[in-house]
């Protein structure tokens, strides 16, 4: 299965669990939809640095998933793009990166 593929299937998945909680229709107020997104994956990464510090493996795994979860839920869900191509394009670009690039320690 594709991301774009997964993308959908975790769309309906969250709409049929309640967890549709952004109209994407209703595009009146945007301004909210990306950030609220965001802030969803950023708890996930949250709780996924929370199991990694008490140990917990299988908790940390299944919080890398959430965040994969969240990540393709905004892209399919809310800008319909082609994911496959965006990391496979990400992907080209970062092979022609300089060995640490930018300067940045970590």
């Amino acid at each position: 299965m594709s991301m774009n593929e997964l993308s959908l299937e975790i769309r309906k998945i969250a709409k049929s669990k309640g967890w549709d909680v952004v109209i994407y229709d209703d595009w009146a107020n945007d301004d909210n939809k990306i950030p609220c997104k965001l802030a969803l994956i950023h708890s996930e990464v949250s709780e996924a640095l929370e199991a990694f510090r008490k140990g917990d493996r299988d908790g940390f795994r299944e919080e890398l998933a959430d965040i994969i979860i969240r990540t393709l839920d905004l892209a399919g869900g809310i800008w319909n793009m082609d994911i496959d191509e965006v990391v496979r394009n990400k992907i080209e670009k970062n092979k022609d990166r300089e060995y640490r690039h930018g300067g940045k320690r970590v």
